[in-house]
């Protein structure tokens, strides 16, 4: 299986329901045993004007 799971980091999710940009993957986690994707972890875009 090698790096599959490296594929995804710093690619953008975006959310199907409304096409809203969430962020960008961050981290994987998966089941060694199975090979299944068991998590990921989304880094927040931030808004500037909040900040």
């Amino acid at each position: 299986m090698g790096q599959r799971g490296m594929d995804f980091k710093h690619k953008e999710v975006i959310n199907i329901n409304d096409g809203k940009r969430l962020g960008f993957v961050q981290d994987v986690c998966a089941d060694l045993e199975s090979g299944t994707i068991t998590s990921i972890m989304v880094a927040r875009k931030r808004k500037e004007e909040n900040y």
